[in-house]
């Protein structure tokens, strides 16, 4: 028997125009506070990033919000088969954060 798994496409030649109205949709949902980050067992990164650099709601909106096109790196179909329908972008935000009582530049790795 064959693998029914459905092969992942990254996709690298969306429009700027394309990626600011996604953008734009992205913005309008974390302004309604309809996000979330995720935080379980299989994203420990997460959780380890938001403790490490005492990442509050409050700085998670301000660096959510300031992500812009040009923080674009590629899109992806979702690997996980019960969002394969999904497509996911992927960006890097620059942001200068607090570790510890030391500012720091950061690259943040975005998946929306």
């Amino acid at each position: 028997m064959g693998s029914t798994k459905k092969e992942t496409k990254k996709y690298t030649n969306l429009t700027p125009d394309e990626i600011k109205s996604y953008l734009a949709k992205f913005r309008k949902s974390i302004l309604d506070d309809k996000y979330a980050i995720a935080q379980n067992e299989n994203r420990r990164e997460n959780i380890d990033f938001i403790e490490d650099y005492k990442i509050d709601t409050k700085k998670e909106k301000e660096i959510l919000l300031g992500i812009q096109y040009d923080d674009f790196c590629y899109a992806v179909d979702n690997d996980n088969e019960e969002f394969s329908h999904e497509v996911l972008y992927i960006f890097c935000k620059r942001q200068e954060l607090d570790y510890w009582g030391t500012l720091e530049n950061v690259d943040i790795y975005i998946k929306i």
